[in-house]
């Protein structure tokens, strides 16, 4: 998490930085990873479970599709406004993933 082992300044600002984004582009999706810690396994990390747990109440599914990879720790949150615009967006998301991080394949 943090050196400090308090991260809630870093996920709010993470929060806020996202919902200004959204605010500016209606269609923004967003993604993350959930990093491993020391000797924790990338399965469902506890980074991973956290950020979830928060992405889930800031961010309706109203207006996100939810996407989770919990093999990879790896979270999407697509937007709808976009996805019925793109029905390839997920798909190509996703590539982008596999695409520029090898820990996909």
């Amino acid at each position: 998490m943090t050196n400090t082992f308090e991260p809630r300044r870093i996920i709010n600002t993470c929060i806020n930085i996202m919902l200004s984004i959204y605010k500016e582009n209606p269609k923004a999706s967003f993604g993350f990873i959930g990093a491993n810690g020391f000797n924790e396994d990338t399965v469902c990390t506890k980074r991973y479970r956290v950020y979830a747990r928060i992405i889930a109440t800031y961010f309706s599914d109203k207006f996100f599709y939810h996407k989770e990879n919990i093999e990879k720790s790896a979270y999407m949150l697509i937007n709808n406004i976009a996805l019925k615009e793109n029905p390839d967006l997920t798909q190509q998301i996703e590539t982008f993933f596999i695409n520029q991080y090898d820990y996909f394949e």
